[in-house]
This record gives C-alpha cells, sequence and structure tokens, in this order.
C-alpha cells in the first residue's frame, strides 16, 4: 500500500510541475502578446489608409512635355532625389516628402515629388513611358500612408 501512496504522490507532484511549467509558458506568451500589441498600436499611428486618385507621369520619357509632364530638370524631384520610375510618387503638400505609400496593387512608391495639378486626395506616380502612363488614366485605389516618424 506505502508503494502505491507514493507513486501516486510522485505522480501528483509530477502533474503540478507540468501544470506549472505549462501556466508558466502561457504567462509569459501572453505578457509578449501585450508588449506586441502595445508596439503595434504605437506604430499604426504611423499609418493612414485612404482611398486615392492615382496618376502616373513619365518625366524621363522621350514624349515628356516641359511644364506638362515636369518642370525643371526631368530627372531630378521636388525633394532633390532622382526620379525613379516604378519607386518615386508625386502628391501634395498634404503629404509630407519622405513618406513611403503603398498603392494597391501596384506596391510601396515613396513620396518625393510635387505637382502643380496634384490635389490633397491625389498620388502620381513615376513610370518609364507616356505610354504606360495614358494606358493607366486616373484610378481609384486603397493607399496605405506610412507617414515619417516624428520622435523629436
Amino acid at each position: 500500500m506505502e508503494r502505491r501512496q507514493l507513486i501516486l504522490m510522485m505522480t501528483i507532484a509530477a502533474l503540478f510541475a507540468l501544470m506549472n511549467i505549462f501556466y508558466t509558458g502561457q504567462l509569459l506568451r501572453a505578457k509578449q502578446e501585450a508588449l506586441d500589441a502595445r508596439k503595434m498600436a504605437r506604430d499604426s499611428e504611423q499609418y493612414q489608409v485612404q482611398l486615392m486618385n492615382i496618376t502616373m507621369y513619365a518625366p524621363l520619357s522621350a514624349g515628356a512635355i516641359g511644364g506638362h509632364d515636369f518642370s525643371g530638370d526631368p530627372s531630378i524631384t521636388y525633394s532633390g532625389e532622382k526620379v525613379v520610375p516604378g519607386k518615386t510618387a508625386a502628391a501634395g503638400p498634404n503629404i509630407p516628402l519622405g513618406t513611403e505609400i503603398y498603392v494597391e496593387g501596384l506596391g510601396w512608391r515613396r513620396v518625393n515629388d510635387r505637382g502643380g495639378a496634384i490635389g490633397p486626395n491625389d498620388i502620381d506616380l513615376a513610370v518609364a513611358t507616356k505610354e504606360e502612363a495614358i494606358a493607366f488614366g486616373r484610378q481609384q485605389r486603397l493607399v496605405i500612408l506610412k507617414l515619417p516618424r516624428n520622435d523629436k
């Protein structure tokens, strides 16, 4: 009988130890999830999502017209950066230069340029050819704006 009691007590002790390990792991995971949620909440303040009017421009295209497709040096953006088709975007003054944007179906771009006819709800994407810009036309797409951090 004593041997059975000893085995039973050892089994119960082992179960308590396993439960302690399990619940300690659960507690650590819960703490990490809370920390991750706080970080996501802080980071989410940096993002905005909105429906915007998307057009394209081709300042480097052979058919580009000064005053219409670009002003000044067609290879340099308003911010002084080089125009990179597929990477450069132009936006109105309500979107800070340096803002990274994700245009639905088209990928990530960086706002380095401005344009006289670009309104507050408009994005103009640099492309290689005027034909590509004309074929795209004007479309409404969801845009995720990742605003530059203001950690000052």
